[in-house]
C-alpha cells in the first residue's frame, strides 16, 4: 500500500513523499500521521542544517622513488 502525502513549509515550500506499507500493516491513523510528520520534520531539519562540506586534505606529495619489495627505484630521465 502506498500512501502519498504533502506538507507545506512557509519558508521551504512544498514537501511531497509517500509511505510504503504492507496491505495488512495494522497501523492506526494517528500512527500513520506521526510517520508523515516525522518524514516532514526530518526533511525540514536536513534543509535547515545541511551536512558540513567535506574537508579537502592536501594531496600527498609525489615521491622521488617507488618502493617494491623493500627496493627503492629512483625515477631516471631518458
Amino acid at each position: 500500500m502506498k500512501i502519498d502525502f504533502e506538507r507545506y513549509h512557509n519558508k521551504w515550500g512544498k514537501f511531497a513523499d509517500a509511505l510504503h506499507l504492507p496491505d495488512n500493516h495494522g497501523f492506526t491513523n494517528a500512527q500513520i500521521e506521526a510517520m508523515k510528520d516525522e518524514r516532514f520534520n526530518n526533511w525540514v531539519n536536513a534543509v535547515e542544517n545541511p551536512a558540513p562540506a567535506p574537508v579537502e586534505s592536501e594531496p600527498e606529495p609525489v615521491k622521488e622513488y617507488i618502493e617494491i619489495n623493500g627496493v627503492k627505484y629512483v625515477k631516471a630521465e631518458v
